[in-house]
C-alpha cells in the first residue's frame, strides 16, 4: 500500500503541490480542514480513504485500534501541521473524526424502474 507523502506544515503546501494532489487523487476527494484549539489553529489537507486503505484499516483494527488509526493518518493526511497530530490528542482525534465523516459521506439515489 502506497502511503501519502505528507508535507510537515500547512504553510509549506505550495499551489503546485496542491495541483499535483488534485491531479493524482481528484480534487473532489481532497478536503482542507481547520481545527481550533486553545493553542491556536491547526490546518490539514485530508484525502478521502480509498478502498485499499479501508481494507488495511479493517485488518489492522482487528488486532490493534492504534495501528488502524495510524493507517488512516499515514494514508489520508496529505499534509498540514503534523506536529500537532503528534503532540496534541485533541487534534489527533479531530483529524480521525473528520476522516470518519468522509467515509460516511455518500449519496444514494433510488430510481424506480
Amino acid at each position: 500500500m502506497e502511503m501519502a507523502k505528507t508535507q510537515q506544515s500547512y504553510a509549506a503546501i505550495t499551489p503546485e503541490k496542491r495541483k499535483e494532489w488534485e491531479a493524482r487523487y481528484r480534487a473532489s476527494r481532497i478536503h482542507d480542514i481547520e481545527i481550533q484549539t486553545p493553542e491556536g489553529k491547526h490546518r490539514f489537507v485530508i484525502l478521502k480513504p480509498r478502498r485499499k486503505v479501508m481494507e488495511l484499516v479493517a485488518q489492522a483494527g482487528d488486532q490493534n485500534i492504534a495501528a488502524a488509526n495510524q493507517a488512516f493518518i499515514a494514508n489520508c493526511v496529505l499534509g498540514g501541521d503534523m506536529e500537532a497530530i503528534e503532540y496534541d490528542g485533541q487534534v489527533y482525534l479531530a483529524v480521525l473524526e473528520h476522516i470518519g465523516q468522509l467515509i460516511q459521506q455518500k449519496q444514494i439515489k433510488v430510481k424506480k424502474l
